[in-house]
């Protein structure tokens, strides 16, 4: 007889499978798992409200045959609001494409979970500007999967400096203007790679935005998105170094990504 389970998650992804079934990644705590869920697509089934992007439920399930198949659950809440406006609806998407790559089956993941809720309500709400909310969440991802930059001082004088700075993306670092002027002998672009082979790509940072990166990469979650950036360069700023990290640390693109490019314009 199978043991029936119960988990509260959010449905990343959905696939259709044959006529009316769907297969869900759902990102639960503990991790991703994968549910079978028969019928879910027909207008009848129990099983359709739970079943959908965006949607986070108590999902009841039992294993049979190597696979895990829905039974039931409940809706803990919809972000219905998200469908309402495409530009939001784009950006969801991307944040749940991006929630996936960070996570796995089997690994702990209430932090992310956490996080990735506050940011479609976040969404939802409108709360902050897109960009803005989207440049957080990848800051967020950035330093949940281990590879955030070293934004205390400059790499190369080791002072702490508040003006003008430069994010050296791949070696996840701070290069203060005067040191990278120096460094690229005034006006003599740098080389393509470091002396360890390294990519050279360099963010330029206004000195709002990188207070808000520090902000970002210190504030409990539940304040993560409490400020605001006055300026639209400050906040263009912010937003480039963010998405120029994630995406070169996690060697990848999105299609998400670019769907959400190509609505915002």
């Amino acid at each position: 007889m199978s043991v029936k389970k119960t988990a509260d998650g959010l449905v990343l992804r959905e696939v259709p499978i044959g006529e009316s079934d769907k297969l869900l990644t759902v990102l639960t705590s503990d991790g991703q798992i994968t549910l079978m869920a028969k019928g879910a697509r027909s207008m009848k089934s129990k099983l359709l409200p739970i079943c959908r992007l965006f949607t986070y439920a108590n999902f009841e399930y039992y294993e049979k045959g190597g696979y895990c198949w829905a039974s039931g659950g409940s809706v803990n809440d919809s972000f219905f609001g998200i469908g309402s406006d495409i530009t939001g609806f784009a950006l969801a998407s991307y944040i749940l494409q991006l929630a996936a790559e960070i996570t796995g089956e089997g690994v702990e993941a209430d932090e992310i979970l956490r996080m990735t809720l506050n940011t479609l309500y976040a969404i939802e709400k409108k709360l902050r500007p897109y960009e803005q909310i989207k440049a957080v969440y990848e800051w967020f991802a950035v330093n949940i999967s281990g590879f955030s930059p070293d934004l205390s001082v400059c790499s190369v004088c080791e002072k702490k400096q508040d003006g003008e700075m430069w994010l050296d993306v791949m070696n996840g670092c701070l290069i203060c203007a005067e040191c990278q002027s120096k460094r690229s002998g005034g006006s003599v672009p740098l080389p393509d790679t470091d002396a360890y082979e390294t990519r050279n790509i360099l963010v330029p940072i206004d000195p709002s935005a990188l207070a808000a990166m520090r902000y970002v990469q210190s504030a409990p979650m539940a304040r993560v998105f409490s400020f605001s950036l006055t300026t639209k360069e400050a906040l263009a700023s912010f937003a480039r170094a963010a998405e120029t990290y994630v995406i070169n640390h996690l060697e990848r693109s999105f299609d998400t990504l670019d769907f959400y490019r190509t609505v915002k314009e």
